[in-house]
């Protein structure tokens, strides 16, 4: 079974805005949002009060939004995508409490070249291995057995 984390790791490892980690611009779903928002306000101003100084402000605004709302609508999918690959990240040593059995950490990418980090919890040294996660692993360092697996 994976190893547990503890809060100082979850905070390290937290992105700091909704982009951080893909590098994704999110203009075009900002640009949807106001757009409703704007026919919203437009509609209601506009229902609230038949007068001449509401119909003034209410039909700039749902034209407005009539108009982000078509602009946002045929945006490109890839307009502000940024594509931020690091290759170097590599996971934290860290020792981690032994259970009464010895804690590991895998990480695997999902993208081409597939590589998988094996973090031994007793003697914090990360090995890489190429392709998914061995059916076992026995730490070269310590020369404990982390797992294995009798399915393979």
């Amino acid at each position: 079974m994976p190893n547990l984390l503890n809060s100082a790791d979850i905070q390290q490892h937290r992105p700091t805005h909704m982009g951080a980690l893909s590098g994704v611009s999110n203009r075009r779903l900002n640009i949807v949002i106001s757009a409703w928002i704007c026919i919203a306000l437009g509609t209601s101003l506009l229902l609230y009060d038949n007068s001449m100084f509401s119909l003034s402000l209410s039909a700039p605004l749902s034209i407005g939004g009539v108009i982000l709302l078509i602009l946002g609508l045929f945006m490109s999918d890839e307009d502000g995508k940024t594509t931020i690959r690091d290759d170097s990240w590599t996971p934290s040593a860290s020792i981690m409490p032994d259970v009464g059995r010895p804690m590991f950490r895998i990480d695997t990418t999902l993208d081409e070249p597939i590589r998988t980090s094996i973090l031994c919890g007793r003697c914090a040294i990360i090995e890489w291995v190429d392709g998914k996660k061995p059916s076992s692993f026995t730490c070269p360092s310590c020369g404990t057995e982390l797992w294995f697996s009798e399915e393979e």
